[in-house]
């Protein structure tokens, strides 16, 4: 069943009323269920963690491990590898992954085994020696850059699990299930640049990202970080559900990449870049100065969310006020790869990017889509147009979306030299 607003929901605000979105439900039934034996999981973890979004100020957390031996385990985690995947091959090579879940709440101490300030260290203290112990083992797994041997400690002996763990930002996952206890049978392989910014209890979430990012440290693994609680000043840092930190490092990272591509010579082209996987069609159009960037978006007909209206979110120069509702994580993974391209080019322009979903696109895989494509879609080599007119009728020629320039902000109303209204 297919309402007229999936495509804004898209199973996390319950518009149907109907308590469980029955898209994805149709998605998990099509995964095949899982065996596990005995009372315990053990076996590699890539390595990764899970926090859910549920239940606030107490959340699951666990790590996510599979009972099968896999091959380079790392690369589950990676876009970069899975990129090459048909949807069916992810979901069998994600669903390996079993996610364990235990309940804590999401103020924590600043560093796993280390005394916490006071408020905090409270609040630990009445967490139950179990939850300290399970915190502890998924943050040593948050630090590692390898794959870790892990044991999960089930909270009874199962025979059958069905059912994967889909959602619209997170990669998918195998099934969830209640553990009482995790145990990290290796040292975790910690990064130096790792290391520094947990230790680092008088940094900034925000400086201390940028750091990362510049030291070459991938973006899972400050998902990872962030959501644990490792990063930022001592007395703020607190667990973060997984979805939320991806979109937040994503924002993070792309707003300090912004800071310099604003002093960049500004972009005198007009370029038009295309490209696609998965169903999920792109144009970019760039344009010259000043920054701004808009996203639009439409699911159509036979895809994941089925047939919509095209929604869009927009910033000019100064940012956005609030979060971009409409797109959602969608759109800042869009907006890094734009700010990383227009830095590693050393141009500052506009930019317009336009999204359209088929019916290939028939499970959700996460925001890594968006992000992944655009990376390779600006990598190749664009269409250069004479002028904006030029431009719009390149991507009028070419666009999968019917009332497209009705609701651009910057590709509408060009002949007007005024750009006020735009920023």
């Amino acid at each position: 069943m297919v309402f007229p607003y999936c495509h804004r929901c898209k199973g996390t605000k319950d518009l149907c009323g109907l308590g469980r979105c029955p898209l994805l439900d149709r998605v998990r039934e099509a995964v095949e269920p899982f065996r596990v034996e005995g009372t315990s999981i053990e076996g590699p973890s890539p390595p990764s963690v899970f926090v859910g979004s549920y239940g606030y100020p107490k959340l699951s957390i666990g790590p996510l491990a599979s009972p099968t031996p896999l091959p380079m385990p790392e690369r589950l985690e990676k876009g970069e590898f899975l990129f090459s995947r048909r949807i069916d091959e992810i979901y069998s090579i994600r669903s390996l992954l079993i996610r364990g879940k235990h309940k804590v709440n999401v103020k924590l101490s600043s560093q796993p085994g280390s005394p916490a300030s006071e408020p905090l260290y409270e609040i630990e203290s009445a967490l139950p020696w179990r939850s300290r112990k399970i915190l502890d083992s998924v943050r040593e797994l948050a630090l590692s850059a390898r794959s870790v041997e892990t044991e999960m400690l089930l909270t009874r002996d199962l025979r059958e699990v069905r059912g994967a763990s889909v959602d619209a930002i997170t990669m998918p996952m195998g099934p969830s299930i209640e553990v009482k206890g995790v145990r990290v049978e290796e040292n975790p392989k910690v990064p130096n640049p790792v290391e520094r910014a947990v230790s680092d209890t008088d940094a900034g979430a925000v400086e201390t990202a940028a750091e990362l990012y510049r030291s070459g440290i991938p973006l899972e693994h400050m998902v990872r970080l962030f959501s644990v609680g490792l990063l930022g000043e001592e007395r703020r840092r607190k667990m973060v559900p997984t979805r939320w930190s991806i979109t937040a490092v994503d924002d993070t990272i792309s707003n300090n990449l912004k800071k310099t591509v604003l002093d960049l010579p500004p972009l005198d082209r007009y370029l038009l870049y295309s490209g696609s996987r998965f169903g999920n069609h792109f144009l970019v159009a760039l344009f010259p100065p000043p920054f701004r960037f808009e996203m639009l978006e439409q699911w159509q007909k036979g895809s994941l969310w089925g047939a919509g209206d095209i929604i869009t979110d927009h910033e000019g120069p100064r940012g956005r006020s609030g979060y971009a509702s409409n797109i959602t994580g969608a759109y800042y993974a869009a907006r890094l790869a734009v700010l990383e391209f227009m830095e590693r080019s050393g141009r500052c322009g506009g930019a317009s990017v336009i999204r359209w979903i088929t019916d290939e696109y028939w499970a959700p895989l996460g925001v890594w889509v968006i992000r992944e494509t655009l990376r390779r879609t600006l990598g190749t080599p664009p269409v250069e147009l004479p002028d904006m007119k030029g431009l719009v009728e390149a991507v009028n020629g070419v666009c999968g979306m019917k009332g497209w320039r009705g609701k651009s902000r910057f590709l509408s109303g060009w002949e007007d030299s005024s750009l006020n209204r735009f920023l």
